[in-house]
């Protein structure tokens, strides 16, 4: 038997403020603004890894061209 899984404060908040039925443009909007604050948080962490390593565009530029695949 599978065990339940708790729900985290998050989700029962969403569970809350969604109660009320809504209507399909009113989803297409939330999940467009959820989608734009997760590819958010990705670029400031994607940003702060590139910072801390000390990143460049040439360095991106490079990593598109080098092939580093197991050779068999």
């Amino acid at each position: 038997m599978e065990q339940a899984t708790k729900l985290n404060s998050m989700q029962l908040f969403m569970l809350k403020m969604f109660e009320k039925q809504l209507n399909s443009k009113q989803e297409k909007e939330i999940k467009q603004l959820l989608s734009e604050y997760f590819a958010k948080q990705i670029d400031e962490e994607m940003d702060e890894i590139w910072e801390k390593r000390g990143l460049s565009q040439k360095d991106l530029e490079e990593a598109l061209v080098t092939h580093k695949r197991t050779k068999y």
